[in-house]
């Protein structure tokens, strides 16, 4: 695999675990800039088609890692929705071009699946760095084709700011990016091996570690260390005080290692014009929610989904989470 004519990466082939393994078809497009994107597809009930009753769900995985981090939650989901799971540029077994990373051009990127697959009323779920892309999306091109809007442990901006200390907590300014880009660059393998454990502090089994370690290693560091240039120093609070008639939850890790709990908070809060949202916690919870806390992480996507994509009233295992500003 190459990024560019001049750089030539190589990239892992995945080992044979359950993160691991496929599940869905496997498809791809090629965006307007010309990648080819790779997603895999689910089918409501385990149809053979696209169900245009039930909810469709895009699942946007975060920075370095992979579609397949949603292996665990995959099944269950589709027995009630249509899932469509995207590996971003540069990850997993899209390709890895030597342009194009930017939160805006993912954006992009997803525009693009959603009209390839020719979805719409979708419900779009970022995790980390995938919210980024959601509010992208947002600020670019509205509410065009969205149902609703799940934002994954991701605070409005990573970077610390004169008004601002609830950001990353490892990348967060200039010195600690270039230190996160050296070490991409340098000892790729070892950061694998450490971002599980700094993601995740009750992981399902002793072998996903591995799993995960391998998912990320089919990425391309140098694409890894210019999109983090790009996600890192992005402000999103002004953008999200715009959100409007769209349904939006918020899951936030009161344990997370990347970021203070309360800086993923106020994504909810910044939502105040807002008139359907949530704010979840997960009072163990680390980073990546959906993999430690996979069961009540699908109970959530599919209830909210549900309520989203057919406008219906609040789920009951929602209601406790309704968000302050938006009750009654």
């Amino acid at each position: 695999l190459e990024l560019g004519a001049r750089h030539r990466v190589r990239c892992s082939e995945p080992a044979m675990g359950f993160m691991n393994v496929a599940i869905g078809t496997k498809r791809d497009f090629t965006t307007s800039d010309n990648v080819r994107l790779v997603y895999h597809e689910l089918f409501a009930g385990g149809g053979s088609r696209h169900d245009p009753e039930a909810p469709t769900l895009v699942l946007i995985h975060g920075w370095s890692g992979t579609g397949r981090y949603f292996n665990m939650g995959l099944g269950e989901l589709a027995t009630a929705c249509n899932v469509y799971v995207p590996d971003l540029r540069g990850h997993g077994q899209s390709d890895k071009p030597g342009y194009g990373y930017h939160i805006a051009r993912l954006a992009a990127d997803l525009r693009d699946l959603l009209a390839a697959a020719a979805l719409d009323k979708v419900v779009v779920v970022g995790t980390s760095m995938g919210a980024s892309i959601i509010w992208s999306y947002y600020e670019l091109f509205g509410k065009a084709r969205l149902a609703g809007a799940v934002f994954v442990d991701q605070a409005p901006l990573q970077n610390r700011a004169p008004d601002w200390r609830l950001g990353s907590n490892g990348c967060y300014d200039a010195a600690s990016l270039a230190a996160l880009q050296t070490r991409l660059r340098y000892d790729f393998e070892g950061f694998a091996e450490d971002n599980g454990r700094s993601c995740m502090q009750t992981p399902p089994n002793a072998e996903i570690f591995d799993e995960l370690k391998a998912e990320t290693l089919t990425c391309c560091p140098k694409a890894l260390a210019q999109l983090m240039a790009d996600h890192t120093q992005l402000d999103w609070r002004p953008t999200i005080q715009t959100l409007k008639h769209l349904p939006c939850i918020v899951m936030l890790g009161k344990k997370s290692q990347c970021f203070p709990w309360e800086g993923v908070q106020e994504v909810s809060r910044l939502q105040y014009s807002n008139e359907v949202q949530f704010a979840v916690p997960f009072e163990e919870g680390d980073h990546w929610l959906y993999i430690e806390f996979s069961s009540r992480f699908v109970e959530l996507l599919k209830a909210f989904s549900s309520m989203a994509a057919r406008d219906t009233q609040i789920p009951d295992v929602l209601r406790p989470y309704v968000a302050k500003a938006n009750r009654s």
